[in-house]
């Protein structure tokens, strides 16, 4: 599977751990491959963790 088949939404699930069974396997294979399609899907994934975090962290920075 191609990486660029993932859609923003499939990423964003796999991102907030809300992708089980068959998408979330090929998600996994597709970053396992480390090779120049990986490093773009593990980019674009990170952008989503990136975001989760900086929400999360501000969450809990404004229940202090």
């Amino acid at each position: 599977m191609k990486t660029n088949e993932f859609t923003d939404q499939d990423l964003m699930a796999f991102a907030d751990r809300e992708t089980s069974g068959e998408k979330s396997m090929d998600i996994l294979a597709a970053l396992l491959k480390n090779d120049k399609e990986a490093k773009i899907l593990a980019k674009r994934i990170a952008v989503y963790t990136d975001t989760r975090n900086a929400l999360v962290n501000s969450v809990i920075g404004e229940i202090k």
